[in-house]
């Protein structure tokens, strides 16, 4: 189910949309079982591809009890550790080769992967606090509270460590400190937006990232300062987020919004050079509600509520769909070698060969998968479920 929330000055209240689904029930005959479009997302049946290994799983928090949980966490691995936080504000840091403990301490909730620099852990918090610790032992090394959650990873860009929140925020702060560097604020709409907001990708001397208006902006590194700034948001006037967090191929930047679909523009400065709208006829009040980007450096994979999956190639040309009606809110997908892994809130992970978008194989842990997956160079991935645990597979 989408989510939005309503802004009424400084305070954000997240509610649910209502999805209104039409059609004849056909008798009220109890579903054997519910997952995406069984034609395009994954058949029911054997693939008959092994493509995952289960090595090990660890539970974090077991939510069986609850309704519905979610958990956006997502893991990053440095050496031969996996760390990951959980939304009940225990972190772990565990073996990658067994899933042992090396260290486990209640920090802050978290909603996104942490990054690991130089042996120190940054992770940003659902509370807005972004901290620092000691990548070895857990230790805290320094804090910082930001107005909003935290719920893309920061990054690093030389001696500053920068992130964006969901009050429409993009902080820099000293690495080694914490200590305040520079601030940008964007306008946030009083209507309603939808929940997430993007990340902050660096290339050179700029930060870009998107806001909840429909905005994307370029922002100076060492300032903080506007460089340019473009509206994404088409002809819209409302759910017009520009959540997904840009990416930077050669000399251009690609985006997307919720209601304006997939831009390529100028990376210097910010011209729009192609779009490519989200639309499906038998979708028609579908809002494009945007789980991420990846891309292979040729081709553009991008997830969208109810829409699907798109491969668009660089020219802005679709290559293939695979849709997701009914199987959740998707999170950002990931390239591995000839695999597209994405996720879907409702149906678990997926993994589809990223040159026809065909399923080979998926995993449904039985209360679906929420956050991004985490995948290796040397093939191993870690993935965790709605319900609080971590899988660790050897992809094959």
């Amino acid at each position: 189910m989408k989510q939005m929330r309503k802004h009424f000055g400084t305070l954000a209240v997240t509610v649910a949309a209502i999805v209104v689904l039409g059609g004849a029930l056909g008798g009220c005959e109890p579903a054997t079982w519910k997952r995406a479009d069984a034609m395009r997302a994954g058949p029911p049946e054997p693939l008959g591809e092994d493509r995952l290994s289960l090595h090990w799983k660890y539970v974090t928090a077991d939510r069986l009890t609850e309704i519905e949980p979610q958990e956006f966490a997502a893991a990053a691995v440095y050496a031969d550790t996996v760390y990951i936080g959980s939304a009940s504000g225990w972190f772990f840091a565990l073996r990658s080769s067994n899933g042992a403990v090396r260290w486990r301490k209640r920090l802050v909730a978290v909603a996104s992967a942490p990054i690991v620099v130089a042996g120190v852990l940054y992770a940003g918090g659902a509370d807005g606090t972004l901290l620092a610790v000691d990548a070895q032992t857990g230790v805290e090394k320094w804090r910082y509270q930001s107005r909003g959650p935290i719920e893309q990873s920061p990054v690093a860009a030389g001696d500053l460590i920068v992130f964006s929140n969901e009050a429409d925020q993009v902080v820099a702060v000293d690495a080694t400190t914490g200590k305040f560097k520079w601030q940008y604020k964007a306008e946030t709409p009083e209507e309603y937006t939808l929940r997430g907001h993007a990340g902050v990708t660096v290339d050179n001397d700029l930060i870009f990232t998107g806001f909840s208006n429909g905005t994307l902006a370029a922002l100076r590194k060492e300032t903080g300062t506007v460089a340019w700034s473009t509206s994404l948001k088409a002809e819209a006037d409302r759910f017009m987020d520009v959540d997904a967090t840009p990416v930077v191929i050669g000399d251009r930047l690609y985006a997307s919004s919720s209601s304006g679909g997939v831009y390529a523009l100028d990376r210097t400065t910010g011209l729009i050079r192609w779009r490519v709208p989200f639309w499906d006829a038998a979708l028609p009040s579908s809002n494009g509600n945007v789980g991420g980007i990846a891309t292979d450096g040729k081709t553009l994979y991008v997830s969208v509520a109810d829409l699907g999956t798109y491969a668009i190639d660089l020219a802005g040309n679709v290559l293939w769909r695979v849709g997701a009606k009914d199987g959740g809110e998707p999170a950002q997908p990931v390239v591995w070698n000839e695999l597209l892994l994405y996720t879907l809130t409702k149906d678990g992970v997926f993994l589809a060969d990223r040159r026809t978008g065909e399923t080979v194989e998926y995993f449904d842990p039985g209360t679906g998968v929420s956050a991004p997956p985490t995948a290796t160079a040397d093939g191993r991935l870690f993935v965790m479920s709605n319900r609080g645990i971590l899988y660790a597979f050897d992809l094959e």
